[in-house]
């Protein structure tokens, strides 16, 4: 149907000087055709994961809306005879009209939609006044572009709007009408009829017969918008759902809807598979539409991404969780196993620091780290092939040249505990210097022995008696790199 809006027609209009003014006025002056179709703005969460995947869109409280006229109380004016002046105790018109309030604002819950209009093809931005081509709105609800735009067929919403079964609620829906100036309705309440049907009775009534002035009135500035309502009022607080799965008919991505987020939208519309997908593109100020889109298919695995082992997902899975618990247990047991040793390592190693303090413009360092493992032996993650390393551990000390960032020597111990109780020792000396293309290494000394647990000891104390001769040979290609003497100072 041809829409009879008087928006446009209250509008001022200059002569047009360019062509630019001549197809802004044709675009204002062109007739709008209303189509069946209703459109909702929202984010792409609560599209996906409330809307969607409920089948249901809410009725918000009234009083949640963005129109003072809307969210603050409306005092109704009060009719009375003259037997009905008396108030009850202490009450007076303020307590009634705030019981007026609870009854009708308050029980209120509303759906707010936006309405679509087509343009004639000579109308050089013909897209202008469809419902999901609003950029304030994308702005304001649309979550800055990034949401989606649901599309509804008018007639079945509304279908399923009033199939609701509640027989005491009242139910309205209609376009809203944008004015500068906002009456309550020919007819106040009376006091009387509140005395003798009640309040919350006579409330009803009166937002029966005024429901138009009461919540389909706005400030006319919020016209852009092109509302159209479902008010639904019953006895209670909570805000209401409308089942939607027969009316919705299309959705609409933003301009910067995630590209991440699509696939799980695809998802979420497999149980809509009639609903046409269409995506938004802004381009040189103007808001193109392109689709339907056909749905994308779900990401293919990578060859790498085969498990090597067999079973389901729930075999695999339970098997990791087997071994991630079978190497705490071990790693537990082994941490114990390493105590000792690690705290050898840990005070050769501040011993080592202290005593290199002595070197000339340089500053030493410790730290608990384990450089001193080798990268192919260093421990793996449970259920990988490979040796399996129950628990390492080790120290380091760092000489650093001064000033800073320029050359460094590194003495580093480490213990490992394998398999069947066994131990394995590391220890290393390595330089590392600064370079623009990309830091230099060179190690010195390294060794390591596995041995048994009940041999660890013995076999660390030589360990850490090589580290501390391999610092010594080390020492002058470090002195000599950093353009000292060799050995001079401490």
């Amino acid at each position: 149907m041809t829409s009879s809006d008087s928006s446009a027609s209250n509008r001022v209009f200059t002569f047009p000087q360019n062509a630019l003014d001549a197809s802004e006025l044709e675009m204002i002056t062109a007739p709008r055709s209303e189509t069946n179709d209703l459109y909702h703005y929202t984010n792409a969460n609560v599209a996906m994961y409330n809307i969607l995947a409920s089948g249901t869109l809410r009725l918000s409280p009234f009083e949640s809306t963005n129109d003072l006229w809307e969210s603050r109380p409306l005092h109704p004016n009060l009719s009375s005879h003259h037997d009905d002046e008396d108030w009850p105790g202490d009450a007076g018109p303020m307590d009634l009209w705030a019981d007026i309030d609870r009854n009708i604002r308050l029980h209120t819950k509303v759906a707010c939609l936006t309405r679509d209009f087509t343009l004639p093809d000579r109308v050089l931005n013909r897209d202008a006044s469809r419902g999901w081509g609003h950029l304030s709105l994308w702005a304001h609800y649309g979550a800055g572009h990034t949401g989606v735009c649901l599309r509804f067929d008018r007639t079945r919403l509304i279908k399923a709007f009033q199939e609701q079964t509640d027989p005491a609620a009242l139910r309205f829906h209609g376009p809203v009408r944008y004015v500068s100036t906002q009456g309550v309705g020919p007819h106040g309440l009376d006091i009387g009829q509140i005395r003798e049907f009640g309040v919350d009775a006579a409330a009803l009534a009166y937002a029966e017969a005024n429901h138009e002035s009461l919540f389909f009135r706005k400030y006319w500035d919020w016209e852009n918008e092109a509302e159209y309502r479902l008010v639904l009022l019953d006895q209670s607080l909570l805000p209401a759902y409308i089942d939607i799965r027969g009316a919705l008919s299309g959705v609409v991505l933003g301009d910067a809807f995630p590209e991440g987020r699509r696939a799980a939208l695809w998802e979420t519309l497999k149980v809509y598979p009639d609903v046409e997908v269409q995506q938004l593109r802004f381009q040189n100020r103007y808001l193109h539409g392109f689709g339907p889109l056909a749905p994308e298919a779900a990401a293919e695995a990578v060859p790498w991404a085969e498990p090597r082992r067999s079973g389901s997902l729930e075999e695999r899975l339970g098997a990791l969780r087997d071994v991630t618990a079978e190497a705490n247990g071990l790693g537990e047991a082994a941490k114990l196993l390493a105590a000792d040793h690690l705290t050898v390592i840990g005070g050769a190693i501040a011993a080592l620091c202290s005593e290199l303090e002595s070197w000339p413009e340089a500053e030493s360092t410790a730290f608990p780290h384990s450089p001193a493992v080798p990268v192919e032996q260093r421990a793996r993650r449970p259920g990988t092939p490979g040796e399996r390393v129950h628990h390492e551990g080790g120290f380091m000390c760092v000489v650093e040249n001064l000033p800073k960032y320029s050359l460094t020597l590194v003495a580093a111990a480490a213990v490992q505990v394998l398999d069947g109780r066994r131990l394995r020792l590391h220890g290393v000396v390595t330089t590392e210097w600064w370079d623009p293309e990309g830091n230099s290494r060179a190690e010195h000394w390294r060794a390591a022995r596995a041995v048994p647990a009940d041999e660890a000891a013995a076999a660390l104390s030589d360990l850490l008696a090589e580290l501390r001769a391999a610092v010594d040979v080390a020492r002058p290609a470090f002195d000599e790199q950093r353009g000292r003497t060799p050995g001079e100072g401490g």
